[in-house]
């Protein structure tokens, strides 16, 4: 459990059922993210998560917990992750209700920091269409994140084609961010300064 002070990350769990399946049929939610699917049946739902996990290799997903209700209000994580290119897309569904409580720049910052400094990578990307001005901003504007690229009519939504844009952050530039040490004190609770003094000879 990763705890901020307005949500916290869990792995992902069987009960989370209700909760993913309410992601993927609220439209508000589901025609906002690049992923598309038919609408998702409880029981298609929870044999999803039996088959695929927390984890499968190459994702790792986390549950996001609103503190203040204990409420389970959203998902996100990491996909497509590349230990050796030490890169991962990442990306957050929130419920409709929670959108605008500031909750979604935590998460965000909450999931660089981990990324970055349990996980050992150095780049996360996420996809945003090009409706989606709420989440650029909020990506760019109150994250760090900087655009890096855009997919021309990439993706079908409302009966009309159009464009993906790609952000991306740099390790580096998530450390210049003022507030990067308060994020990576909450990934990272324990102080790694070396503090043993050891002479060779003593142990030979």
């Amino acid at each position: 459990m990763i705890k901020g002070n307005k949500i916290s990350l869990r792995p992902l769990e069987l009960s989370d059922d209700i909760l993913l399946q309410s992601l993927f049929n609220e439209p508000a939610v589901s025609q906002h993210v690049v992923g598309w699917s038919f609408p998702v049946s409880l029981h298609s739902q929870k044999k999803w998560i039996e088959s695929q996990g927390s984890s499968s290799g190459s994702n790792f997903r986390f549950v996001i917990v609103d503190n203040e209700s204990g409420k389970s209000i959203g998902i996100t994580g990491l996909w497509e992750i590349d230990l050796h290119n030490g890169s991962a897309t990442s990306g957050i569904k929130i419920l409709a209700d929670y959108t605008k409580s500031g909750l979604g720049t935590e998460t965000i910052k909450l999931v660089t920091a981990w990324s970055f400094y349990n996980v050992g990578l150095r780049r996360l990307v996420a996809p945003i269409l090009d409706f989606n001005g709420p989440s650029l901003g909020l990506y760019m504007k109150k994250c760090g994140w900087r655009l890096e690229g855009r997919q021309r009519e990439a993706i079908f939504r409302k009966g009309e084609w159009h464009d993906l844009y790609s952000v991306a952050i740099l390790k580096r530039e998530f450390d210049a961010q003022p507030d990067a040490i308060e994020f990576i004190n909450v990934v990272c609770p324990v102080d790694t300064t070396p503090n043993i003094d050891i002479n060779c000879q003593d142990y030979i």
